[in-house]
C-alpha cells in the first residue's frame, strides 16, 4: 500500500552531513521522530521532505540560509530516515506538524510534496496555526490521484480500487476527495510561494495554477525541466528570496 514506504538507505556523503546538524528526537504518537537542526537565528526555518525522501533533500537550502538570521530545522518523516514507524500518510504527516509548530515556534515552512500537501491540509483545518509564510514545491493536487496513480501502475482490477478507496475512507473517517489543495487553497492565510515544474509527472502543474489563483496571498514560479524533485539552485535562490 502507499502508506507503507520502502526504506532508503543514506549514502556515506548524506549521513555526513547530516552530522553537521544538532541531532535530536521528539516523541510522537508512540515513535521516536529524528529532528536536525542548524544555525542559531531567532527566525525558525521548518523543512518537510516528502514521500520516500529524507532531511538530506534539503542539503543546499541549509547551506544558503543565513545562520545568524536563521534556525533550520528539518525532519525524517514517520517511517523515513532515521525516525521510527511503518505508517505514513497524510493525516499523520499533518498531526506531525502541529506538534512540531508547539515545540519549536515555526516561523516559516518550507515543504515538498507530499509534506506541501500535509501543510495545506493542516491550516485548512486548523487555520490559527498557519505560519507567516511558506514555500511550497511541487504540490500533489488531489488524493484520489494517489489511488488513481496506484491502480494504474499495478493495473489493478476496478473493483481493487474501489476498495482503496474504501479503506481510505474508513481509515481517515473521509472520503479521500476531501484531501484536495483545490478545497484547501482559498481559506489559506500565510503568504505563500509556490514552485512547480510544467513537467512534473507526480504532481500535475495544472492543479499549481489553480491553487495560486484561489490562494489570495501567493506567488507561483514556473520551472520547465527540473521534473518533481525540483533539484536546481534557481529554487533554492528563490525560497530564499522569499524567505528573505
Amino acid at each position: 500500500m502507499f502508506c507503507y514506504p520502502f526504506p532508503v538507505k543514506l549514502k556515506p556523503s548524506q549521513a555526513k552531513f547530516l552530522e553537521t546538524s544538532k541531532q535530536s528526537f521528539i516523541q510522537f504518537e508512540g515513535k521516536k521522530i529524528a529532528c536536525f537542526s542548524w544555525g542559531s537565528g531567532p527566525q525558525t526555518i521548518l523543512c518537510l521532505h516528502g514521500w520516500q525522501s529524507q532531511s538530506y533533500r534539503w542539503k543546499k537550502f541549509v547551506e544558503a540560509f543565513d545562520k545568524e538570521k536563521y534556525t533550520v530545522i528539518a525532519i525524517d518523516a514517520p517511517a523515513h530516515g532515521k525516525s521510527e514507524g511503518q505508517i505514513f500518510n497524510v493525516p499523520i504527516y499533518a498531526r506531525l506538524i502541529e506538534l512540531l509548530l508547539e515545540t519549536y515556534s515555526v516561523t516559516y515552512i518550507l515543504a515538498h510534496s507530499l509534506g506541501a500537501f500535509a501543510t495545506m491540509c493542516l491550516f485548512y483545518e486548523k487555520p490559527e496555526l498557519a505560519v507567516k509564510k511558506v514555500a511550497l514545491l511541487g504540490t500533489p493536487g488531489e488524493a484520489t490521484e494517489f489511488v488513481d496513480e496506484y491502480a494504474r501502475v499495478l493495473k489493478t482490477l476496478l473493483r481493487v480500487k474501489a476498495n482503496l478507496k474504501s479503506y481510505f475512507a474508513e481509515y481517515a473517517g473521509l472520503d479521500p476527495s476531501y484531501y484536495s489543495t483545490i478545497r484547501f487553497a482559498p481559506s489559506q492565510t500565510s503568504q505563500a510561494l509556490i514552485i512547480h515544474d510544467t513537467g512534473d509527472k507526480e504532481a500535475p502543474y495544472a492543479h499549481a495554477v489553480r491553487v495560486n489563483q484561489l490562494w489570495p496571498n501567493s506567488e507561483l514560479i514556473t520551472t520547465n525541466g527540473l521534473g518533481h524533485k525540483l533539484r536546481d539552485i534557481s529554487v533554492v535562490n528563490d525560497v530564499v528570496r522569499f524567505l528573505d
